[in-house]
């Protein structure tokens, strides 16, 4: 029997999938869980972040509480809710000192207050790595449920915001005396970092889109462009290609490489921004709420009959392979 690294993350992923239960309305694997059948529906998601998996250089404890509520409410943003409450789980080290567990938890409140929820604490434990642990509840009192399997053919593949400088922010930090990105000026290297470090859920996005019943599906881009494309395509049987990569403007002029602006913004990841699609027909609708409520948007492609992610180069479709980190490999695969 293989172990866990050699299962690799996705092979783990639809292993899971066979041992947990689903409702009509949302399906298994989804970025959050439906907990009420009508409305308001109700939604939960958990979210871990560890130590050696996820902690970054230099970052604070006030970031890692603030940044624990912001990936667990993405999650929530990516189906429509608005965060109700908020629960955590810390399992600290014993080293860790008071005033660190105070700006810790601190921040945590602070920023559930923020995105509009409570924090009703939770539970407590040691270890000898810091595992932190995040639960969301939220709601959604009007409006449709955002699911990653109701996209169709001829849908357009929209974004909220550009890639790459979370890519290259997180090279910055981790490989900072071999850079592989080192050719990008050093003020979008610090975007990226600060983007990194302090992340921000799409939440008004995601209500818009559901109340107003605009999106077809969505998924939020935690895990990457390319891997959340093919997790909208797999669970929608449809294909998706890709005319405009959504790399951010300042990065494209700095890049010669198409592989490289192919890398850079289809295998990051720690983006979250939200992935949907729509018809076309809501496309006028779209631009004019998004407009009323200064979001942005951008369309990148379109659903297609052909299964799989396409990216568009010289008017030929190429497949793109769904990788990004591996949290079982530490590895990009």
């Amino acid at each position: 029997m293989p172990n866990l690294e050699n299962l690799g993350e996705f092979n783990i992923i639809n292993l899971l999938q066979t041992y947990i239960d689903s409702s009509d309305l949302i399906g298994r694997n989804e970025d959050a869980y439906l907990y009420s059948n009508n409305h308001p529906y109700v939604l939960v998601n958990v979210d871990t972040m560890t130590r050696n998996s996820d902690f970054l250089p230099k970052q604070t404890w006030k970031q890692l509480g603030g940044k624990l509520v912001a990936i667990t409410f993405s999650d929530l943003a990516a189906k429509g809710a608005t965060p109700d409450l908020f629960i955590s789980s810390l399992v600290l080290e014993k080293t860790m000192k008071e005033s660190e567990l105070k700006e810790l938890v601190a921040a945590i409140q602070k920023t559930s207050n923020k995105y509009g929820a409570k924090y009703l604490g939770g539970d407590l434990g040691s270890s000898v790595e810091t595992v932190l642990t995040g639960v969301g509840m939220g709601s959604i009192k009007r409006g449709k449920i955002l699911t990653r399997r109701d996209a169709r053919l001829k849908d357009l593949v929209c974004v909220t915001g550009h890639f790459g400088l979370n890519t290259i922010g997180l090279d910055y930090l981790l490989y900072p005396e071999n850079r592989k990105y080192d050719i990008i000026p050093d003020n979008l290297f610090e975007i990226g970092i600060s983007s990194l470090y302090e992340p921000k859920p799409r939440l008004t996005e995601g209500v818009l889109l559901s109340e107003n019943s605009l999106a077809t599906s969505s998924i939020d881009s935690s895990d990457g462009l390319a891997i959340s494309l093919h997790w909208i395509a797999q669970a929608s049987h449809v294909g998706i290609a890709i005319y405009d990569l959504p790399i951010h403007p300042e990065l494209k002029s700095s890049l010669n490489s198409f592989d490289t602006v192919l890398e850079i913004t289809m295998f990051g990841g720690e983006e979250y921004e939200l992935i949907f699609t729509i018809p076309p027909a809501n496309l006028g609708k779209l631009e004019q709420i998004f407009y009323e409520n200064n979001c942005n948007f951008y369309v990148i492609g379109e659903c297609i009959d052909t299964q799989g992610v396409f990216v568009s180069q010289n008017g030929t479709l190429t497949p793109v392979p769904m990788k990004g980190w591996d949290a079982f490999r530490k590895k990009i695969s």
